[in-house]
């Protein structure tokens, strides 16, 4: 007798903050909005399939309405609808399958996705209306689609309104952030542990990326790992190369957990530090923890900007930044840039990397960076790696 094998209950697990996403639509004066961008695609429906990321041109269409009595419509590739129906919020039957490729037998699907999602909105009442839309992202072939489908509408920029919505985390997101955070920190530790016993990049970077995943991480976003002048090179790719006592020893290291990055950075020097390499550590942490100190709800990313450089250059007058940090989400770099001359503000809920790097192609490279989230009464620290200068060798 064959077995059945039921579905599995339908989660309703909502990463979309939906009431800050409403109200900046309504301010921007955007009754409706389409979006593919696979990271919006997941904020908006709560599902986050393997292809949205590997595939990128393996779009889910997603049409979202300022007026939540209004029920959002997803566009779906037919092989992943039955995935898609089982872990988004949206109901079912608000979950459409559409064709990639016409094969002549598509028989309840959709064909044409200009043509459907146009029509969703001429039902709503908003053809004629500014629809939003991701310019930024969509190649030209897809954005004449849907003028052609919606002549009378005025397509505008989404991205403003979709940024800023996803800038302060929900619940869900904070947890999914802390443990992609916890995963990425496994792998930190195990970078640490192998430069201690002077191993070899690369073999420290497969130990990590194994730590992280053992910690529940889904892949690994980025392992930038290098000893010696290497550890100059900002995004270096570990080598077969040893890692030297008395040498300067840095990561830049991110796992990925359900959609949601991690991304912390430490330099070390292994052994003894000579005076060069401390006083650029000293520099780099001071404005690092200038930064920490400086983030609390109300004040502006230039605020953070400029208190983490003045702490810094008391320690170097030379230090430059282009930035001190960036929020962390569904991408690496988010809102809020922290920068010079930002003045978006910051709020509770945005969980971001504080961070601060000096690189000097004949010594090395100094890099401390911490993930954080933003509370009502100042920052919680969502790491615990070392940031002193030196690793005692094993």
């Amino acid at each position: 007798m064959a077995k059945t094998h039921k579905l599995q209950p339908k989660v309703d697990i909502m990463l979309l903050n939906r009431p800050r996403l409403t109200s900046l639509m309504k301010k921007a004066g955007i009754p409706a909005l389409i979006s593919a961008k696979p990271e919006n695609a997941i904020y908006l429906t709560s599902y986050h399939p393997m292809g949205s990321r590997t595939i990128r041109d393996r779009l889910t269409y997603v049409l979202y309405f300022a007026d939540e009595n209004k029920a959002p419509l997803a566009l779906c590739p037919s092989i992943d609808i039955r995935q898609m129906r089982e872990l988004s919020w949206f109901p079912g039957d608000r979950i459409m399958p559409f064709v990639e490729f016409k094969t002549g037998k598509d028989q309840g699907l959709v064909t044409d996705k200009f043509g459907f999602l146009a029509e969703q909105i001429r039902n709503a009442g908003y053809d004629t209306d500014e629809i939003g839309i991701e310019t930024s992202f969509l190649p030209e072939t897809i954005l004449n689609g849907f003028r052609e489908a919606l002549p009378n509408a005025r397509f505008v920029n989404s991205d403003p309104v979709i940024k800023r919505a996803r800038a302060v985390k929900t619940p869900e997101e904070i947890e999914r952030l802390r443990k992609a955070c916890r995963a990425t920190q496994e792998g930190c530790r195990k970078l640490i542990e192998y430069a201690s016993r002077l191993s070899f990049e690369d073999d420290a970077a497969a130990a990590a990326r194994a730590a992280s995943m053992m910690q529940g991480a889904e892949t690994i976003g980025f392992c930038a790992v290098g000893s010696a002048f290497r550890s100059a090179n900002v995004h270096n790719n570990p080598r077969h190369e040893p890692i030297t006592e008395g040498s300067v020893f840095r990561f830049d290291y991110g796992a990925i957990y359900e959609g949601y990055w991690g991304d912390l950075a430490r330099s070390f020097v292994v052994g003894k530090p000579d005076r060069e390499q401390q006083k650029y550590h000293d520099a780099v942490r001071a404005a690092q923890e200038a930064g920490l100190r400086a983030v609390r709800a109300g004040v502006t990313a230039d605020y953070v900007y400029r208190e983490a450089l003045r702490g810094g250059q008391a320690y170097d007058p030379e230090l430059r930044r282009e930035h001190v940090g960036h929020g962390l989400g569904l991408e690496v770099h988010e809102e809020p840039l922290l920068r010079l001359g930002n003045e978006q503000v910051i709020e509770a809920g945005m969980v971001m990397c504080v961070e601060v790097g000096k690189y000097i192609s004949d010594l090395g490279g100094f890099q401390i960076e911490d993930t954080i989230l933003v509370t009502e009464s100042g920052i919680e620290i969502m790491d615990s790696l070392p940031k002193d200068i030196s690793i005692p060798i094993a």
